[in-house]
């Protein structure tokens, strides 16, 4: 069977990403405030850009060293591994073996790539996908056809919500992790399972829910 999984707040915790970074920066001179305010503001139409970034940390304060900021930053994404969930490496070995996993997770292609090439999983996926379809529908008619059975595992509601209304057969879970970005956001009617961890998604799969 096909299982899809989005990357951030599924498998990576990318809540301790910003926070490490925040921590990294303030040592080449960034308080926490400009930190945040810059991290908001470079985000482009795909998410947070870390070139935009430097160049707002620059402009605030002209003193600091580029140079030093695009180290600090790549220590941080170098540790990438560091922020993986701890319940996603045994799940996903288990998985790999009877089923082909899917990777697809969006954002800017840059960084995105960055945090999954340092998150040392790639090994466990068949497939590796980075889309600027924030719903991501686009990207599953790539992976699945119309009426395919499959299992996406993603922490944005209404992404499955779309994902469903196309695929009524994929079997949508959407995990609620405590730090998620979509906590506070309802359940809906194409949600058919929601998990707190991956050990949920293990559980729905050996018991045969969706069968």
């Amino acid at each position: 069977m096909k299982i899809i999984f989005d990357f951030d707040y599924t498998l990576f915790s990318t809540k301790k990403l910003f926070e490490n970074l925040k921590e990294e920066f303030k040592g080449s001179g960034v308080s926490d405030k400009l930190f945040s305010e810059t991290f908001q503001k470079s985000k482009g139409a795909f998410g947070y850009n870390s070139e935009n970034q430097f160049k707002l940390i620059i402009e605030e304060k002209p003193e600091l060293n580029l140079k030093k900021l695009k180290i600090a930053f790549k220590k941080i994404i170098n540790r990438a591994d560091q922020f993986v969930y701890p319940d996603v490496l045994p799940v996903l070995r288990n998985l790999e073996k009877e089923n082909e996993l899917i990777l697809l997770s969006y954002g800017e292609k840059k960084f995105q790539k960055e945090k999954i090439e340092n998150s040392k999983i790639l090994s466990y996926f068949n497939k590796i996908i980075i889309t600027q379809d924030i719903n991501k529908v686009s990207d599953l008619k790539k992976i699945l056809k119309e009426k395919e059975v499959g299992l996406f595992v993603e922490d944005a509601p209404n992404t499955l919500y779309e994902a469903k209304k196309v695929f009524p057969n994929l079997i949508t879970v959407r995990i609620k992790r405590e730090e998620g970005k979509y906590i506070k956001e309802p359940d809906n009617k194409n949600i058919d399972f929601v998990i707190r961890d991956l050990e949920g998604l293990k559980k729905i799969i050996n018991q045969k829910f969706f069968f």
